[in-house]
């Protein structure tokens, strides 16, 4: 499955004409890992964190930075419902197909999984990210990644803070 979406991921990104760098080094298991690879690589950027929450029986895909903790409670109005966790590792490969640390920001089999990008990686210049797959890292443009979400048939919405540093959350316009 996870070579499935890694498959996807390029065929998006190469029928879209958007330029990515991609290496491959050894398995990893959380974003901290990935980052060190990256690093090694001589990369800078946003560094993905992917996470999958279920609320009222649907699961919500949030993309932030690695160095993120999230908080599921801020959500609670958004999902209409107070009983938001974290899936476990059966309903994430259910879902995504991918092992924890390997799951993409985009990519995914079902076009109805909406999305929840944190603002924060649109400020960087670069967003790496693994493309389902444990021993590969890719980095694309922030400008780029903005054209995939708009283009992409997911829901997808922003999250971050107004000027009053309080939680928001906007929809993402979408292309023709």
């Amino acid at each position: 499955m996870s070579q499935e979406v890694y498959q996807a991921i390029i065929d998006l990104l190469q029928r879209m004409g958007i330029a990515y760098d991609e290496i491959e080094h050894a398995p990893v298991g959380s974003c901290e890992e990935s980052l060190a690879f990256r690093g090694q690589a001589g990369w800078s950027g946003a560094s993905s964190k992917c996470i999958l929450l279920k609320a009222k029986g649907k699961y919500y895909l949030l993309v932030t930075t690695a160095e993120k903790e999230v908080k599921a409670r801020p959500f609670k109005k958004e999902f209409g419902t107070k009983d938001i966790r974290f899936a476990n590792r059966d309903e994430l490969m259910e879902v995504t197909g991918c092992d924890p640390g390997s799951v993409p920001p985009f990519g995914h089999r079902d076009p109805s999984l909406p999305f929840y990008v944190d603002e924060k990686i649109m400020r960087a210049e670069y967003f790496m990210f693994n493309p389902a797959i444990p021993t590969k890292s890719f980095r694309v443009g922030t400008a780029d990644l903005r054209r995939i979400y708009a283009a992409i048939p997911n829901p997808v919405s922003t999250f971050g803070e107004d000027e009053e540093e309080r939680f928001v959350i906007r929809k993402l316009e979408k292309t023709a």
